[in-house]
């Protein structure tokens, strides 16, 4: 029996901690996507060890206690792994990923309820599992789960984010296929394994993302602006440029490690504020770009505002012009346009400083 155990889960093992080595040391993403990652880990290696006490006492006619836990366990969390997946999305809302968290409670007190009442899951005295009246509803939230992931991946592929589109499909595609197996072929370990997979895979996207990003301020580069806003021309959305304010005098006062805190500081509160469909982008020295699609004005506006108080607050200023982008217009006339909005504000600003 050990032998088969350490053969059907050896890889899963070793793949849950290499992740976390990476999870851990690399710095290539953000906190919180890190945390999201490791939540994601942690469930993986969790349905692992309820698989292998499943394999290891069920039908022995021993633990059942143990086995009724685990059970409660293993049903509460297997649904779960995707809830990561969709929080790292980014194109959830926020009141549907907090029902979602509901659901997920409401499903885990089931679980918990069926330990002393057998409503999802019983044991006989030989340790043998069936499911009974309410055993639908982890399949069933599950479900809801996957429709969510797949509503994500559409989302994005509406954003022209193409790429990650195909990729959130292809997994709940993947998510989708280890469930039934598991369930009706009665394969073992396969959705712990796939948890895991899912989990592995999703992080070198993620990793391999970082390549076309600035190294100082984790913003996408000039070459990823042009490369999306050239996917993302079919939709309509809002275009900013940004640059700071006394870059020049900053360096030549102060030394150009001041002025890279300067730069930092604009990036850093820039992430703050941006919600998650929001594309940052640093074009080279103090200028930057953010596309925001599917974005009324007057949302663009207040996160413009937000972004300036919180730059402000670090003891810097910046300067922001914006244009609405719809399908059909030239891009090249829209960004000179912002561009001069842009460079109208900064002296603005400059005539106010002076005043």
């Amino acid at each position: 029996m050990i032998r088969e155990i350490v053969q059907m889960s050896y890889l899963i093992i070793v793949a849950n901690i290499s992740l976390f080595l990476f999870l851990t040391f690399n710095s290539t993403v953000s906190n919180k996507i890190k945390n999201l990652f490791l939540i994601g880990t942690a469930i993986s290696l969790v349905m692992l060890i309820c698989n292998i006490v499943a394999y290891t006492f069920q039908g022995t006619g021993e633990y059942l206690s143990l086995l009724k836990i685990n059970s409660a366990i293993l049903y509460s969390v297997s649904g779960t792994i995707i809830l990561p997946f969709i929080y790292i999305s980014g194109v959830i809302s926020k009141k549907i990923r907090i029902a979602l968290l509901i659901l997920a409670g409401i499903n885990c007190l089931f679980c918990i309820i069926s330990i002393f009442n057998g409503c999802v899951f019983s044991y006989d005295e030989m340790g043998n599992m069936s499911l009974n009246t309410f055993a639908a509803i982890p399949f069933i939230f599950s479900l809801i789960y996957l429709c969510v992931l797949i509503s994500a991946s559409f989302f994005k592929f509406r954003l022209g984010l193409r790429l990650e589109s195909i990729f959130l499909t292809v997994l709940s595609i993947a998510i989708l296929s280890a469930t039934c197996l598991n369930t009706y072929m009665h394969f073992k370990y396969l959705i712990s394994g796939m948890a895991t997979l899912s989990c592995v895979f999703y992080y070198l996207f993620f990793t391999t993302q970082t390549l076309t990003r600035d190294a100082m301020t984790s913003a996408l580069n000039r070459h990823c602006f042009y490369r999306d806003i050239m996917t993302m021309r079919k939709h309509q959305m809002f275009v900013i440029s940004m640059d700071l304010n006394g870059l020049k005098q900053i360096n030549d006062n102060l030394g150009h490690d001041e002025g890279d805190k300067a730069i930092l500081a604009v990036s850093e509160s820039t992430f703050e504020i941006i919600p998650s469909r929001c594309r940052f982008y640093r074009m080279g020295g103090d200028e930057f770009e953010i596309l925001f699609p599917s974005a009324s004005r007057s949302d663009t506006e207040i996160m413009m505002q937000k972004i300036k108080e919180a730059v402000h607050s670090k003891g810097y200023s910046i300067a922001m012009g914006c244009g609405e982008y719809k399908k059909g217009m030239d891009l090249d006339e829209l960004i000179k346009e912002i561009d001069a909005m842009m460079y109208e504000d900064k002296a603005r600003m400059k005539a106010l400083q002076g005043l």
